[in-house]
């Protein structure tokens, strides 16, 4: 991708920024955009700033797409994905519709594409062989879901399903760079950053995902949107970790 091509990417995206604008203005009849921004409460703020890591991890891979070995280019496709999705996600919020089902779609891709990168890592090994497997496992089980018309709501056990295995893909990543020592700068291992990355997010993510019914039914509503403003700060790291290993060039 160029540089041409990322910019007239930016200006869509800005284009959409003031659709978005122009909606809320009409939705506030009588009050200015500022007027607006002092209403929005903490849990809004936060929820719409977690876009703004997600663009500049786009934008990022974008300018190194071409830069980017293979299964890197599957990273940047899932931060394009995870954008798009979210960014759909907060126009039906203001269109008060709702966005759950989106998640039971986003699941099974962040699946395949991160397990495809990590194919790639643990090529020859026998995680590498049933990696295709589980993958169509997941597409298999979204596409049941879609049929059956169970798209109100997440899937908890779907989630904890994919955290488990990605960490355990992690961790078998880690202890090959660990057993081999092949790389002498971690710092400069993109792969290494993806890893970090994932062992922080997805056990805090699990928790989340697991308890938030929970929480929901036996405590308060606001102690409810604190934990998935936790989420939200998670997210944001994440794509921080997406951003540096797009961004950082690879070496031995």
């Amino acid at each position: 991708m160029s540089l041409m091509d990322c910019t007239i990417f930016l200006l869509q995206v800005l284009l959409i920024d003031q659709y978005l604008l122009l909606f809320i203005r009409l939705s506030w009849p009588g009050r200015g955009f500022k007027t607006f921004i002092m209403s929005l409460s903490i849990d809004r703020i936060i929820m719409y700033a977690v876009m703004i890591p997600e663009t500049i991890a786009v934008v990022v891979g974008g300018l190194r797409l071409r830069q980017l070995q293979a299964p890197l280019r599957y990273l940047w496709i899932l931060v394009l994905f995870g954008f798009l999705t979210d960014l759909l996600s907060r126009m039906l919020i203001l269109l008060n519709l709702g966005n759950l089902f989106l998640i039971v779609l986003y699941i099974p891709v962040e699946f395949g594409l991160l397990a495809a990168m990590y194919r790639h890592e643990l090529k020859d090994s026998r995680t590498a062989k049933i990696i295709p497997f589980l993958t169509a496992g997941f597409a298999g089980y979204a596409f049941f879901e879609i049929i059956t018309g169970k798209l109100q709501g997440f899937n908890r056990e779907e989630r904890f399903v994919e955290g488990f295995l990605i960490l355990f893909f992690v961790l078998e990543y880690l202890y090959r760079v660990l057993k081999k020592l092949n790389i002498f700068h971690l710092e400069y291992a993109p792969m290494f950053w993806l890893s970090a990355g994932l062992i922080i997010y997805f056990p805090c993510d699990i928790i989340v995902f697991t308890f938030s019914e929970y929480i929901f039914s036996s405590y308060s509503t606001n102690f409810n949107l604190q934990l998935w403003d936790v989420h939200a700060i998670l997210t944001m790291l994440l794509y921080v970790f997406y951003t540096l290993t797009l961004w950082i060039p690879q070496r031995n």
